[in-house]
């Protein structure tokens, strides 16, 4: 199974927005989102702003097997506790940086998409380039 993955455009008030399909159907349906959980994500990005990688660390509740059901499936995704790591095929990042992420499970606690918002203007700002 493989993980697949939208964007938005690129908003200037928002940055790009993600969203990675980790369930077996690779479905975006938000009727099947029944929790939603913060992460801090690191992301590498590729120059035109497609997600090359990515990893965060789980929360304890989501480390067990069943909620790691569809992580564990897809060949793109490892886990090494507590962090799970995602790379994308046929994509190299040009660019690293932290994002803001919420992933999504399903009724039965299992991990089915996460939410990334990257935003290159807080990237600046946080580095101090906007003085």
């Amino acid at each position: 199974m493989s993980i697949q993955v939208e964007r938005t455009e690129f908003d200037e008030q928002l940055g790009y927005q993600y969203y990675v399909a980790f369930n077996s159907n690779g479905t975006f349906e938000e009727e099947e989102v029944h929790d939603r959980v913060p992460v801090e994500v690191a992301v590498s990005l590729c120059e035109n702003g497609d997600l090359a990688d990515f990893s965060f660390d789980l929360p304890k509740f989501c480390r067990s097997q069943a909620a790691r059901e569809f992580l564990r499936e897809s060949e793109n995704a490892r886990y090494v506790e507590p962090r799970v790591y995602v790379t994308m095929p046929g994509l190299s990042g040009d660019t690293v940086a932290s994002a803001a992420g919420r992933l999504e499970l399903d009724i039965a606690g299992r991990i089915i998409g996460m939410a990334i918002l990257w935003s290159p203007i807080e990237a600046s700002q946080a580095a101090g380039l906007d003085s």
